[in-house]
């Protein structure tokens, strides 16, 4: 099945972009159009068959005494008939299932591009665009472009031939009666002119109001909670009629185009009906034509009319579908930044495990204040880091340049000495195994949810993987144990619960270096702490970066680095950080367990409060959409 889409997609016309589609299947379409002429070749039997009936027929002839008498020629004439039209159904079935083919074809091979293509999109794209809308091209418009394909354009093909063939056999019959019949048609063209530009306009507005409206629905059906927690179903559905209501005006302002070009069409039609049978008439009263002879051209012109209104229709639909094609290619044509390229070997090896380098690192949130500010950090191997700091103080954000999910405004980030910047973004996480503070679970299996990490992992891997951070005693005490499915993102599991799959499935990836991001944040703080020495041990002479506003898990941890206003304040080991911000300790439960409590106990509690007072007025908010993903 061709499906390899090898012409670019770069500054493609409208045209050009439906011929792309369209290459990969030539053949097929060659042999659409040789059934489509065969089919057209068949149509113009009964017309024929009725000027031998009514002059040769109906009265004495010599082609009837030729056949032996008028009965033989009826009966020739019946049989010919019969054949003609067992030929024209065996021509139009083929020439269907050529194009029901290539229909199923290119769309299938669409919509596998446009998936593969968005995965490799930056997260920017898809905080941009609703998923509704993203999903409204994926599936709509490339039905549209298969319903094209596969209905209107063998019909608008079949009608070009025919328009084509017809108007070749009038002018051979009668070229002065041929004239009045097609004087008409040059004003069938400007109609069509006339009215091309809004139809396709107006429908492009249709489709685009139609996603609009599709991705406010996914959108709220996503946040449901959260619309009935502030009783907001009242207002969400009043936003939601406006957009269906965006949505319909532009249908119908779509459609009453179509309409009117119709009736105008239909009109030029009718007038040139009554002056072929007003000339036709007085050809036959005056002897210059048959009867017959002009029964058959008056059938060949009712057939060259409904032709030429469908050619037009056809082309209004073509419209359409190529507004489909610009939609669907505005999304091929988004940049991906580094693609399928590959890396030199040795840079490759360099990055295995390598040490990690943030370099002079500045990042700003498009359109917002800068978040971290000239950030220079060295990660040996094997070590574990934990990053600390007030909420909204640029911790994540720092996190998420290594996996590339962000870039820098200015700096670098270095793995193994290679600057990520040269290496593609799958090669870069493959590296790297994420716990994300927010947590993510497919509606799947269990098992599935955590295999995602590693799809060659057996059943005990992933049952080791979920010991380790407790998920396997949750897990055995359902009913399907780890065949469990998930219903509408693991709804019925706490947040503790799904963090601790989830960071099972991070460990499942058994990566060189591993990011948790407030990964057990909703685990109470036995059990974080007993979760943590178990990953800790799994990791033994893996890197750790670990971002955690939980003090009593610092003392596991090689370093402590602290972020507050987008800036290093502090980089020593545990004890050190103690004695540096005393304060953090005293805000949490005392545990006799925790090393780190001791030096916090000779600290005033008024200093503790006046240092609280101190990060409430410098912490932030990040701002919602990066200036720069891959």
């Amino acid at each position: 099945m061709a499906a390899d889409f090898d012409a670019p997609t770069q500054d493609l016309s409208s045209n050009g972009r439906v011929l792309s589609l369209l290459r990969p299947h030539t053949s097929r379409l060659v042999a659409v159009l040789v059934m489509l002429v065969l089919l057209v070749v068949a149509d113009l039997m009964p017309p024929f068959a009725i000027k031998l009936l009514i002059d040769d027929v109906f009265v004495d002839s010599p082609l009837a005494l030729s056949f032996g008498g008028r009965g033989r020629l009826l009966a020739a004439l019946l049989a010919g008939l019969f054949v003609s039209y067992v030929a024209r159904n065996s021509f139009f079935y083929i020439s269907r299932m050529r194009s029901l083919q290539v229909s199923e074809d290119v769309c299938f091979s669409l919509r596998k591009r446009l998936f593969d293509h968005l995965q490799q999109l930056s997260l920017r794209y898809y905080r941009a665009h609703q998923p509704g809308q993203v999903g409204a091209r994926v599936m709509d418009d490339t039905y549209k472009i298969q319903s094209f394909i596969q209905d209107k354009f063998p019909l608008l093909m079949l009608n070009l031939l025919k328009f084509q063939i017809l108007v070749v056999v009038i002018f051979l019959m009668n070229p002065r009666l041929a004239l009045a019949a097609v004087v008409i048609l040059p004003l069938q063209f400007v109609i069509y002119r006339h009215f091309r530009t809004p139809i396709r306009k107006s429908h492009s507005e249709a489709q685009e109001n139609l996603s609009l409206a599709y991705g406010n629905l996914v959108e709220k059906f996503l946040g449901m909670e959260v619309v009935k927690g502030f009783n907001a179903e009242a207002r969400e559905s009043e936003t939601f009629n406006r957009a269906i209501d965006e949505s319909r005006k532009s249908q119908i302002k779509s459609q009453r185009f179509h309409f009117v070009q119709k009736i105008a069409a239909d009109l030029l039609v009718g007038l040139g009906t009554i002056l072929l049978i007003a000339y036709g008439a007085f050809e036959v009263i005056k002897g210059n034509m048959k009867g017959g002879d002009f029964m058959m051209f008056f059938g060949y012109v009712m057939m060259l009319y409904p032709s030429v209104l469908e050619i037009i229709s056809g082309v209004g639909h073509s419209s359409k579908a190529v507004a489909s094609v610009n939609r669907v290619f505005e999304m091929l044509e988004e940049p991906v930044r580094d693609g399928l390229r590959t890396i030199p070997p040795e840079d490759l090896a360099a990055i295995h495990g390598g040490e990690i380098k943030f370099t002079n690192i500045s990042f700003a949130y498009e359109d917002a204040p800068q978040v971290l500010h000239n950030i220079s950090l060295s990660i040996k191997p094997g070590e574990r880091i934990a990053i600390t700091g007030p909420s909204g103080s640029g911790k994540s954000t720092l996190v998420k340049l290594l996996p590339k999910f962000i870039t820098p405004s200015t700096g670098s980030v270095q793995l193994g000495g290679v600057d990520l910047a040269n290496i593609p973004s799958r090669l870069v996480r493959k590296e790297i195994a994420i716990a994300f503070q927010e947590v993510f679970l497919f509606n799947a299996s269990i098992y599935e949810n955590i295999r995602y990490a590693r799809e060659d992992a057996d059943i005990d891997a992933v049952r080791e993987a979920c010991r380790l951070t407790g998920a396997d005693q949750i897990i055995t005490r359902l009913p399907e144990g780890y065949e469990t499915n998930l219903a509408d993102f693991g709804a019925e599991l706490s947040r503790g619960e799904k963090q601790r799959i989830t960071l099972a499935r991070a460990l499942l990836k058994n990566t060189e270096i591993l990011i948790l991001d407030e990964a057990t944040a909703s685990i109470d703080r036995g059990s974080s702490r007993a979760i943590m020495d178990s990953v800790f041990q799994r990791m033994q002479g893996r890197t750790v970066l670990m971002v955690t506003h939980e003090t009593h898990l610092l003392d596991m941890v090689d370093r402590v680095i602290c972020v507050r206003d987008g800036r290093v304040c502090f980089e020593g080991t545990p004890d050190a950080y103690a004695r540096y911000e005393p304060a953090a300790f005293l805000s949490s439960p005392i545990s006799k367990d925790d090393r780190l409590v001791e030096p916090t106990m000779k600290v005033n509690r008024q200093v503790s409060s006046a240092v609280h007072l101190d990060e409430r007025s410098e912490t932030k908010q990040s701002p919602p959409h990066p200036k720069d993903e891959t």
